[in-house]
């Protein structure tokens, strides 16, 4: 099956993600008009069932594209199930109204770049995102997330919305088992659902005291399995080879949508996520 691969290793003390983009200083959103930004979205189910979502604006789509960050009175909100601007037009009943926007509609606080690779998370300063966390209601699957974003108090782009993919298990590798790099490791998953893509990220730290991660695209979720040799979640270089790792997966199935047409272009990948850890040895 082929595969694409990213990997980064990095010493114990300092990690930070190398060609992230965000070769500028960041910029506020008030000098672009809502046409010339592009967003770049996503939300991430767990096995908790929790949804968080993320955003940044950028100025472009390169890898030095300029970060945005809101000011002005430029907001984004994100919500699950109901789009943003029904809670933000609340008429009738204020009371129950109320209740529900403030238990349903989020407004995005921003935070750095922030990459949690379960073992360890880097980061990236000066690179702006916004993100929320909601709990969808009991029962509600597949769930689709929202975001608005909101100029001078009126929605400047309408919705942009993705359904997040079914749920599924990973079957192997099982938990806290130890495992040989010598020997081909097999992936496999539940509950296969082709219209989605799968993509393993991986989190490693390691006895030599190094850690890295890597990106490994499956591609098309069609056979619920696939082989890995070991060049697959440990790197070739940066680590020694007779090093042992405490080694985190974290297995996605992604389906990718676009984002509001008022955006200058962008994505939104709605992301079903689960994980495992255990060690690697020589």
């Amino acid at each position: 099956m082929h595969a694409i691969k990213l990997i980064f290793v990095s010493g114990f003390v300092a990690v930070l993600l190398a060609g992230c983009g965000g070769g500028s200083s960041p910029a506020p959103t008030t000098a672009y008009t809502t046409n010339t930004i592009y967003a770049f979205m996503e939300a991430i189910q767990h096995d908790n069932g929790d949804v968080n979502t993320t955003v940044q604006l950028r100025d472009g789509t390169a890898a030095n594209a300029r970060y945005l960050y809101l000011n002005g009175g430029d907001a984004l909100y994100s919500t699950l199930n109901v789009p943003p601007r029904q809670y933000l037009s609340i008429t009738g009943d204020l009371f129950n109204a109320g209740r529900a926007v403030s238990d349903n509609l989020k407004v995005m606080p921003s935070r750095y770049l922030y990459y949690d690779y379960f073992l360890f998370s880097n980061v990236v300063a000066g690179e702006p995102e916004y993100y929320s966390v909601h709990t969808p209601a009991a029962g509600s699957s597949p769930v689709r997330a929202y975001v608005e974003f909101e100029r001078g108090g009126q929605a400047q782009t309408g919705e942009s919305s993705v359904v997040i993919p079914n749920a599924f298990l990973i079957t192997a590798p099982v938990a806290e088992v130890s495992v040989s790099r010598s020997n081909p490791l097999t992936l496999s998953w539940s509950n296969v659902e082709a219209a989605t893509s799968m993509l393993l990220k991986v989190g490693g730290m390691c006895d030599d005291s190094t850690r890295y991660h890597m990106e490994y695209m499956i591609g098309p979720d069609v056979t619920g399995s696939v082989s890995l040799n070991s060049a697959d979640y440990f790197p070739a270089t940066g680590t020694s080879t007779s090093a042992t790792c405490r080694v985190a997966f974290m297995l996605q199935r992604v389906r990718t949508a676009g984002v509001a047409s008022s955006f200058a272009a962008g994505s939104f990948r709605g992301i079903q996520q689960r994980t495992v850890q255990f060690t690697i040895t020589p």
